[in-house]
């Protein structure tokens, strides 16, 4: 149950259902949608990157481990960031893009300004809770149907699994959103002690495109 929810039809460009989407809300991990997103502007798809973190990078929530001074492709590097949702794979990407996290904040909030997110402030790649760090529902709207422009972002999100060899050893790592399986072909979910279960959802199904936002979900 949630008292914060959209549920949005794309190809009528109208809402069905909402419940207090402009409130201040917390994003969690929805916030690596835009992370991936500023890292797309800078490298393509099959570009390979140097790892490395902010100088004493602590990992701290859902992590993958990933060493520094490795070569790891930007697919592998957004499968970790969308799919696997590794925190450490958010400031990786931070840094080769901005070689530090507060130029990379800047970015993030100059590219909210230009998709409309008027009610958003970033303040850190991953969505780790921070006073500081607020959107809205009908803002994270407006970058999902952003995010859902990008084909290649949609291939990664609607993976149940992937392989990545990143920490040495070739591993299976699982999605975290558990309604693939219902119709859903992405996008994000996330969940904080600020922001609950948080889900943003694309589905395909009976040939609509419906995208459901809720965030403090119980």
């Amino acid at each position: 149950t949630t008292d914060h929810y959209i549920s949005y039809d794309i190809q009528n460009d109208s809402i069905l259902f909402s419940k207090n989407i402009n409130d201040k809300i917390y994003p969690a991990s929805l916030t690596k949608i835009m992370t991936a997103l500023i890292l797309l502007d800078y490298y393509e798809f099959n570009d390979y990157v140097t790892t490395e973190y902010p100088n004493n990078y602590i990992h701290q929530g859902k992590v993958a481990y990933i060493p520094e001074n490795i070569e790891l492709s930007v697919v592998n590097l957004l499968e970790l960031l969308l799919v696997y949702s590794a925190n450490d794979a958010a400031y990786i990407s931070a840094i080769v893009v901005s070689g530090n996290i507060d130029d990379f904040v800047v970015l993030m909030n100059k590219k909210a300004e230009t998709f409309g997110m008027n009610n958003t402030n970033f303040n850190n790649p991953d969505g780790m809770d921070d006073e500081e760090h607020y959107t809205t529902l009908n803002d994270l709207l407006k970058l999902s149907l952003k995010a859902i422009q990008k084909k290649e972002i949609l291939s990664l999100v609607s993976k149940d699994t992937f392989i990545s060899n990143a920490t040495g050893s070739e591993l299976m790592y699982s999605t975290t959103n558990l309604l693939l399986e219902e119709g859903f072909v992405g996008l994000k979910t996330g969940w904080t002690d600020m922001a609950g279960l948080t889900f943003i959802g694309l589905n395909q199904s009976n040939n609509r495109e419906i995208i459901t936002i809720v965030n403090k979900s119980k």
